[in-house]
């Protein structure tokens, strides 16, 4: 990896702790800055590390478009920080961000692999036991944006799903990087969710958990771009 690339994301995982820093001492502006800041980071790498193994265009754009709706989203939630009264507003806003945003990892992750059936089908069967474990798990949201919720983590898996099979089919170190990330990405919006969602305690550890999990996946996918072979 290119010295530029390395210090990249460095500065942004720096940022990263300092926005994990700012949010559990509640000072939610300070955390939403650095938030945009490391959202910034991690497209910067995704940019360099192309310019230092510029291999496939096709996955170099479906990256940076889903890192950029990734930005977009931050941004979307993170206003919601320090204006609460939008948060019905900005929560689904900021989640159908997210979810174009891992359309195209999956885009990028199929292409590159090739369809198959087998992560689909279980991505679709996750999904089906997201929905019914809503109402157990006291899930506190409109009827859209259960609908929404369910749509976004069928897909999330779909994405790990599909970056699995890649890994199988291409065991090369861009796919192990990106199945990681995709895998992290899973767990953050797991104790996101939880968060946002259901009526949980320990809020600052779920912060914590969440954060200290995001930033690394989209560290990891960024990354992917400059390992591949």
């Amino acid at each position: 990896m290119p010295v530029l690339v390395f210090i990249i994301v460095a500065l942004t995982l720096a940022v990263a702790l300092m926005c994990i820093l700012f949010r559990r001492k509640g000072k939610s502006f300070e955390g939403m800055i650095c938030k945009f800041m490391a959202s910034f980071g991690f497209v910067s790498a995704a940019i360099l590390g192309y310019c230092h193994n510029p291999r496939n265009v096709t996955y170099f754009c479906l990256v940076c478009f889903a890192l950029m709706f990734g930005w977009c989203g931050d941004v979307i939630l993170g206003i919601k920080e320090i204006a609460p009264k939008f948060r019905g507003r900005l929560i689904p806003l900021g989640t159908f961000s997210f979810l174009i945003g891992h359309v195209f990892f999956l885009i990028a992750f199929v292409l590159r692999s090739g369809f198959n059936i087998i992560p689909l089908l279980f991505s679709v069967a996750v999904g089906i036991v997201i929905l019914l474990l809503m109402k157990p798990m006291k899930v506190n949201a409109e009827p859209k944006l259960k609908a929404l919720l369910t749509v976004y983590y069928t897909i999330l898996i779909y994405k790990a799903a599909a970056a699995l099979y890649l890994l199988v089919t291409d065991f090369e170190t861009a796919n192990i990087i990106a199945f990681i990330g995709s895998l992290l990405f899973v767990f953050s919006d797991t104790c996101l969710g939880l968060l946002y969602f259901t009526p949980i305690k320990k809020k600052n550890l779920f912060v914590t958990l969440e954060l200290s999990t995001y930033y690394p996946a989209q560290a990891l996918l960024a990354l992917s771009m400059a390992f591949m072979e």
